[in-house]
């Protein structure tokens, strides 16, 4: 009696692009459950796993944790059908996303059920076949994105609501039957808001809103709508070229910008007549919001300087962000210093958690790491020489690490071995020793090795034209150093400084490394991106003044951090890093410090 032939293990997969999708029976997502279910049946599939994605674009189909865990389960060989109504539900190929899953589904044998027609991605039909019916769908998507948006602008245009009540201001409403604006009952709260401060004159925000009923958030956004004046406004729009997505996958919304000056839309919507608030008020009312944002310009430039590393300092020891304090310190000599960066590790925040380990990075003087943040602007970066060595030598370190195989003969006996290995796999399925799986299954082992070993001689050889864009990187970034706001303020000089670096690596008064900015490298140059992807080291690190003279410590012995001089541990406070003679000291001055009246200084 012949056994039963063994079932193939199935996972189902169902998804809708939003959240609003799911319950609307027009989405399809119980046209989706049934067709699975139905094939799934027919073929007699072990169902392992029912996966349902919501609100997660076929963009993004590999970024959910869901689809992740089925990956390594593939991996694992756990799973051998993927069973979905249509392609389109697995992956949409727009040009700017990766076919992770498809790939995953070719390297381990899983081949694809769409709607009952059987695609093995392992033959050429087969990925033939995926491949364009996944870069289908992915057109499909941009057409109906195209004339979606579309769409909505003439709605716009026509003084009409294309978005969810949710993109609705506060106390505006919308007749879809009637295409009408309408208020509802938050608006006399919008009202009030305008009155006090127009009538009563109250220019603090915090309490407009707190007697209003309006969250403080809100309250300066909602008093500069011109829709109250019955105007509906459409000076920005979403950037179609950033996709944002959660930390789950799921959709993320797409970063606002300002719109061009012609594609503006203004259109009125409520009759002068119906208006919540009158031009008179409505001008008197933007009147008193400038002044506001002048006075609180002029206030910020006098009372805050600003921190130039702010956001783009790391530490050299640990990478954490460095922090920027205010409070002044006093050095070891009496002199008072303001500001100081510190690591995150060192932060009240990180030090009340449990585990938090402080790294080596002290606290350092703000005006010490700025000023060796602007020499290494000003005179090394402006040195397109200077540029191309750090680069080079930071692009040979990271080809050294793509593969662990040596180069030369020793690199090309190692092909060979694999050449010699695949043959005896094919020789071996040949006599039988070896199934058709297993032999596939070390073929692609193989396959994947020698690739790694060719990538690793493309790593290692040097082109004409990987010198060419290093050449027009150098360029740019030396030109990015042009027109440095020496008189202007911090400010200004950090959105200077963030355009030219992503991150910069400070260990004590030294700069380590450096990760430029994408928009200095971009996509297009090849081998030198991760410039802009990974921290550029510094060997030897950057300092402007000559680096402490490295003495050796006998054991029992420790060096002070004040005199410099190396003593018996007998002779330092447990956990100091100075000497009890040099903190004997500060603290004597301290105290007669903290002891002389104010005439005395």
């Amino acid at each position: 009696m012949k056994p039963e032939p063994q079932r193939l293990r199935c996972v189902t997969l169902v998804r809708v692009s939003t959240a609003e999708q799911a319950g609307d029976d027009r989405a399809g997502l119980d046209r989706q459950r049934e067709a699975v279910e139905r094939i799934a049946a027919s073929k007699a599939y072990e169902v392992l796993e029912r996966i349902e994605l919501i609100d997660v674009s076929g963009t993004n189909v590999p970024n959910t944790p869901e689809i992740r865990d089925l990956m390594r389960k593939m991996s694992l060989k756990e799973v051998d059908v993927l069973l979905a109504s249509e392609m389109s539900r697995i992956a949409r190929l727009d040009g700017h996303t990766s076919g992770e899953l498809l790939d995953c589904c070719k390297r381990f044998g899983v081949i694809l059920d769409l709607g009952g027609t059987i695609h093995d991605l392992s033959s050429p039909e087969g990925f033939l076949s995926s491949s364009f019916l996944a870069g289908f769908g992915g057109y499909e998507r941009l057409v109906m994105l195209k004339r979606m948006q579309q769409s909505k602008e003439v709605k716009r245009a026509r003084g009409h609501n294309p978005g969810s009540r949710i993109t609705l201001p506060l106390g505006i409403g919308y007749d879809r039957k009637a295409d009408l604006y309408t208020y509802t009952d938050s608006v006399t709260n919008v009202i009030e808001a305008f009155r006090l401060m127009d009538e009563e004159g109250i220019r603090n925000l915090s309490e407009i809103g707190r007697r209003s009923g309006i969250n403080l958030i809100n309250v300066r956004h909602i008093l500069r709508n011109p829709i109250y004046k019955g105007w509906r406004v459409y000076d920005k729009c979403r950037d179609q070229t950033q996709k944002r997505s959660s930390v789950n996958g799921r959709q993320g919304d797409r970063p606002k910008i300002k719109r061009e000056p012609e594609k503006v839309i203004k259109v009125r919507v409520f009759p002068p007549d119906q208006q919540a608030v009158t031009d008179e008020r409505w001008e008197r009312v933007q009147a008193v919001l400038k002044g506001i944002r002048e006075n609180h310009a002029v206030y910020v430039a006098e009372h805050h300087k600003g921190s130039l590393l702010a956001g783009t300092g790391r530490c050299g020891f640990c990478g954490e962000r460095l922090y920027a304090k205010t409070r002044s310190r006093r050095l070891a000599d009496g002199t008072k210093v303001e500001g100081h960066y510190l690591c995150r590790s060192h932060h009240e925040s990180a030090t009340r958690q449990a585990g938090n380990f402080r790294c080596a990075q002290p606290w350092s003087r703000k005006e010490a790491l700025d000023e060796l943040a602007e020499a290494f602007v000003l005179r090394f970066l402006a040195d397109a020489e200077f540029v191309r060595t750090v680069l080079d030598q930071a692009r040979n370190k990271q080809a050294s690490k793509v593969v662990g195989f040596d180069l030369g003969d020793t690199l090309q006996k190692k092909l060979d071995d694999l050449d010699r290995k695949d043959r005896r796999v094919l020789d071996g399925l040949e006599e039988g020793i070896m199934s058709n799986a297993e032999a596939k299954q070390r073929r692609e082992r193989l396959a994947e090795e020698k690739a790694r070993v060719l990538a690793s001689i493309r790593a290692h050889e040097r082109t004409e034209a990987d010198e060419v864009q290093l050449t027009g990187i150098a360029s740019r970034i030396a030109k990015a150093t042009e027109g440095w706001p020496a008189e202007g303020s911090n400010r200004d000089r950090k959105h200077f400084l963030q355009q030219i670096f992503a991150e910069v690596y400070f260990r004590g008064a030294t700069i380590t490394a450096f990760r430029l900015a994408p928009g200095l490298v971009g996509e297009w140059d090849g081998v030198w991106r991760f410039a802009s992807e990974l921290p550029v080291s510094l060997d030897p690190p950057l300092h402007l003044t000559p680096p402490p003279i490295v003495v050796e410590v006998p054991e029992g012995h420790k060096q002070c951090s004040q005199c410099r001089e190396v003593k018996l541990l007998d002779l330092f406070y447990k956990g100091r890093a100075a000497c009890k003679v040099c903190v004997d000291r500060k603290n004597s001055e301290y105290r007669l410090r903290s002891k002389a009246s104010p005439e005395d200084g």
